[in-house]
């Protein structure tokens, strides 16, 4: 075997063999291992899409596992969110993989301009969401959702305060209505 083709079997070899570490900085940080299709997390693994995945991550909560079919697509991100979107001039097939903290809402939408519409993930876990589609433009992002919890007596003070602005603001208008009644008669 010539000496070139052997060193680039073992560049091919070496370059398959690689795995990335991907850093969660969530509300319980972890580190998943992305390797041959196999994404391990704390001794569980979840299968990849067969894809060649570009990771975008930066040390948020969420880290994007990107692919799309047509080189001539363009991706963008945001430095401080964990949020990109991929634009195309013509179709694509996109894959995102989404590895977040366990608390976070990933969402990726479809479609572009003013419609935008929500892609359900083809595969779903607490750590992982896996998302598939066909198009011209996707978008993806994530967060945590609003949580609102509250003493039972403080929202019952709240609902108290709210039904007597109500009722103040409807008593003030039947007065002034009678007043300008009154003075037009």
């Amino acid at each position: 075997m010539p000496r070139g083709a052997l060193i680039l079997l073992v560049a091919v070899a070496l370059a398959s063999a690689q795995s990335v570490v991907l850093v969660v900085n969530g509300t319980i940080p972890f580190k998943a291992v992305a390797k041959d299709s196999v994404l391990s997390i704390n001794g569980s693994e979840v299968a990849l899409p067969q894809k060649r995945l570009s990771w975008y991550f930066n040390g948020t909560y969420t880290v994007f596992g990107i692919d799309y079919s047509n080189p001539q697509c363009q991706l963008g991100t945001w430095p401080n969110q964990p949020k990109f979107y991929v634009a195309c001039s013509t179709g694509s097939d996109f894959t995102v993989v989404a590895v977040k903290d366990p608390k976070a809402r990933a969402v990726c939408y479809v479609g572009g301009g003013s419609r935008k519409d929500v892609l359900k993930p083809a595969a779903a876990t607490p750590t992982v969401e896996i998302y598939q589609t066909k198009g011209l433009y996707i978008e993806c992002e994530a967060g945590y959702p609003a949580v609102a919890s509250a003493p039972s007596t403080l929202l019952g003070i709240l609902a108290g305060i709210t039904s007597a602005s109500a009722t103040l603001l409807l008593v003030m208008s039947v007065l002034l209505l009678r007043s300008l009644f009154k003075k037009e008669h």
